[in-house]
């Protein structure tokens, strides 16, 4: 199964985290989507990791043990294949708890993930015409 994940946050300058939203899609590989949802707080980094959460969820959820995630993140690509995150990055315990939430659920699966660039990403198409991100 091919998954495509995309994540994004407004308000990414805001220090008051209330002010930002995030939104993060899982969509099937025609584009439909099959999982959407929106916190506040966050970051576009977040968001991206959390979009793999979900497709991870999702899978466990529909009973799909094999699956290649599509993202346009390469920090997610980088995080989620096991490049240590960096010490200057904003929001890193947060990054860190996602990433080993991530590990904990891919376990039984076999999971790949594939870097697209953003015009292939169909969560991403979906984020942009919805949510202007």
């Amino acid at each position: 199964m091919v998954l495509y994940v995309d994540g994004g946050c407004s308000g990414n300058g805001q220090r008051d985290m209330a002010r930002r939203r995030m939104v993060m899609v899982v969509t099937d590989a025609h584009g439909a989507v099959l999982l959407e949802d929106q916190d506040t707080g966050g970051s576009n980094n977040i968001a991206e990791l959390r979009a793999v959460l979900d497709a991870l969820r999702w899978c466990r959820s529909h009973e799909v043990f094999e699956v290649e995630i599509r993202t346009d993140s390469r920090n997610n690509l980088a995080w989620v294949n096991g490049l240590k995150v960096g010490r200057q990055i904003n929001d890193r315990d947060a990054v860190l708890d996602l990433k080993a939430r991530i590990e904990r659920l891919r376990e039984p699966m076999q999971v790949r993930l594939v870097w697209v660039p953003r015009e292939k990403n169909k969560a991403g198409h979906y984020i942009e015409s919805k949510h202007g991100l």
